[in-house]
């Protein structure tokens, strides 16, 4: 997880008037997915998503018409009105994370090397920070590039692990640290690293997470579409969507039945029960239909709004549902890791628009804390994901160390954890 400001604040590489050295800015990540799409066009078009309803699996993820106010108006008027000028995009640097815990091999081939990733936060016309609607955090919106490392054998997988892990023989920062990890970023990033792929781009996905232009604080999930190449909105993972689902029989049998595959890692949720966008709350009872008749766990936020996990009577094993809620969206990023609002987000103190001064903060979820189960509060995990992503690199470090690349590891590696 790169944080430091020699690195996001580069000079060069995060300047987007420096052209195509700006490798590190949301313009150029933008122009080299859009394919034969104007640029500029088709990132207004995904801006544009959230102005109307989007009916995505069968299911409508609300409007949330503020983005017109918040985003688009502003960035046109600073643009001359016509159209956006990416030199001028109110996204702003904050990490550039290495997921190689996300690859996936077993003892026949390798299906991906995990992914990369960008983080933004979204930006006030002023440069700083767009605020949430309620709450402490200094910023109220963040966006994620989640590009694949594309590797297909087990060569281009020990090539991925070993010039992410050699990044730490430069002083991070340092001019060889900025040139290594340009040329790292620049093969998932630039246009033709993915073929095979929409747009011949590496990107699996881009995703949202705000409480800055709607009443919840909510998280959703675009993707190329393979015929117009263009941004559309998808279902967010392993995630069903909280108003129909939580509280209901359906979610304690949906628990019940695959209790065991759960626990070991292995469940997979259907594809239909996936969710158009994953609403965290907070919550009013007005928000589902049957309050109720629901059997969730309630939990007092402020009155008269609530926090809700993923939740049932009648769930026998209480671990089983909280890895089912830790690997969704609203889970992960709420009850399950005791979040407040954001994984990673704007420094509490900063120094914008001039500079963030301080490095982004992370979720002690990520650097390490112990989160109360929102169910049973005898129970109290303790979580600290960057260890646990290091220790997975070192294991693959040694094992290529040991064995060479010849045969994939003999124990197959498929994510547990997504988010």
């Amino acid at each position: 997880m790169i944080t430091d400001l020699r690195v996001v604040e580069d000079p060069i590489r995060t300047n987007p008037n420096a052209g195509a050295r700006a490798t590190w800015t949301f313009k150029y990540l933008m122009e080299n997915m859009a394919g034969e799409n104007d640029p500029a066009e088709f990132t207004l078009r995904w801006l544009k998503h959230w102005e109307e309803d989007q009916v995505v699996n069968g299911q409508v993820s609300t409007a949330r018409a503020a983005i017109r106010e918040k985003v688009i108006e502003p960035w046109l008027e600073a643009s001359g009105g016509v159209r956006l000028d990416l030199r001028l995009a109110p996204f702003k640097l904050l990490a550039i994370v290495n997921r190689l815990d996300l690859r996936m091999h077993n003892e026949d081939s390798v299906t991906t090397g995990g992914e990369g990733r960008f983080v933004f936060g979204v930006l006030n016309q002023d440069g700083t920070p767009l605020p949430p609607l309620a709450g402490p955090a200094p910023g109220g919106f963040t966006v994620i590039f989640e590009y694949e490392l594309v590797a297909d054998s087990m060569r281009d997988l020990e090539k991925w692990a070993l010039t992410w892990h050699d990044l730490g023989r430069h002083q991070i920062g340092s001019q060889s640290y900025n040139r290594a990890l340009e040329r790292i970023t620049r093969r998932f990033t630039d246009a033709g690293r993915a073929p095979d792929k929409v747009n011949g781009n590496s990107i699996n996905k881009i995703r949202s997470n705000e409480f800055a232009i709607g009443s919840n604080w909510e998280l959703r999930e675009f993707v190329l579409d393979a015929d117009t190449g263009l941004l559309t909105q998808n279902t967010v993972a392993i995630t069903p969507d909280t108003i129909l689902a939580n509280g209901t029989t359906g979610l304690r049998d949906l628990i019940n039945e695959n209790e065991v595959s759960i626990l070991e890692g292995t469940f997979i949720l259907p594809t239909e029960l996936f969710g158009s966008g994953s609403i965290v709350g907070p919550f009013l009872p007005s928000d589902f239909p049957d309050f109720e008749d629901r059997t969730f766990t309630v939990l007092p936020f402020f009155n008269p709004f609530v926090d809700i996990p993923w939740s049932a009577e009648g769930i026998a094993n209480n671990e089983a549902r909280h890895k089912f809620a830790l690997n969704t969206c609203n889970g992960c990023h709420r009850s399950e890791t005791d979040t407040a609002f954001l994984q990673i987000g704007f420094p509490p103190e900063h120094m914008l628009p001039a500079s963030l001064g301080n490095e982004a903060q992370l979720a002690a979820f990520l650097t390490g804390g112990k989160a109360i189960d929102p169910v049973v509060p005898d129970t109290v995990r303790t979580f600290n994901d960057l260890e646990r992503r290091s220790a997975d690199l070192k294991e693959l470090l040694n094992y290529l160390k040991r064995e060479g690349s010849s045969h994939p590891p003999r124990k197959a590696h498929r994510p547990h954890f997504v988010h």
